[in-house]
């Protein structure tokens, strides 16, 4: 059981890596965005523990379709994503080896999959094992399809910042956390609600989202771009000259 909550995102980021074609990241890069993922899992459960205590009372014990929704969107989408993506910010953003638009996507990719197989450990601890294949598979594959959005849209971010659009770098950087926000919140919501209908809804939605992913992800490493030096590594690379 162990094997399942890790080889599937192990997988995932090799088939994403293969794709990075152009230039391959370097090992420590990638080992650090996988540990600093794995390591956030420990602030998601904190902030989750916290929101659970502060949303039972408006709520009461036996929790409805209303803590469903909170608990998807809010105690769930907006805390894990939200984590992600300052893990993926603050390790990249001005690291000089995020260099085409493609490396995002892969360092999203990897901070994901360091988060999930540390979700998945802790909740292989919580519940000794007794958990349903699903429900380690699942998460893993969603969570790695909706963090190639993330990438996608800040690789466009770092091409816009460099290209000196700061509007338009400002706008990507606000997509990259909701669109995945969103994401998942609608992945969780319909998929926890046990409800004929949303469950309907969630397979089409899930289908919908893998093959817009995955076609998105073949084209993006086919075109993918330079960003080009910005203003400030043009001034460092002549002081350095």
């Amino acid at each position: 059981m162990v094997l399942l909550a890790v080889i599937p995102g192990i997988l995932l980021f090799l088939v994403v890596w293969k794709f990075d074609t152009v230039e391959k990241e370097s090992p420590a890069l990638l080992g650090k965005l996988f540990v600093f993922g794995a390591l956030s899992i420990l602030a998601a459960i904190l902030l989750r523990t916290i929101g659970v205590h502060a949303f039972t009372p408006l709520f009461g014990k036996n929790h409805n379709i209303w803590f469903l929704f909170v608990d998807s969107f809010v105690l769930t989408a907006l805390i894990e994503e939200g984590l992600k993506f300052l893990v993926l910010k603050l390790t990249t953003w001005k690291n000089k080896e995020f260099n085409y638009t493609f490396d995002a996507i892969v360092y999203a990719v990897v901070v994901s999959v360091g988060f999930v197989v540390a979700e998945n450990i802790v909740y292989l601890i919580k519940y000794r094992g007794e958990i349903q294949p699903v429900k380690l598979i699942l998460p893993v594959f969603g969570q790695i399809i909706i963090s190639i959005f993330m990438g996608y849209f800040l690789g466009l971010a770092k091409f816009e910042e460099a290209s000196g659009n700061v509007r338009d770098c400002k706008m990507h950087l606000a997509e990259s956390f909701l669109v995945p926000f969103v994401m998942h919140g609608m992945f969780e919501f319909t998929w926890g609600a046990e409800k004929l209908a949303l469950f309907i809804v969630f397979a089409i939605y899930v289908a919908a989202i893998t093959c817009i992913g995955i076609i998105g992800f073949v084209k993006l490493s086919r075109t993918d771009k330079m960003i080009p030096m910005s203003r400030t590594d043009k001034d460092s690379a002549s002081e350095e000259w």
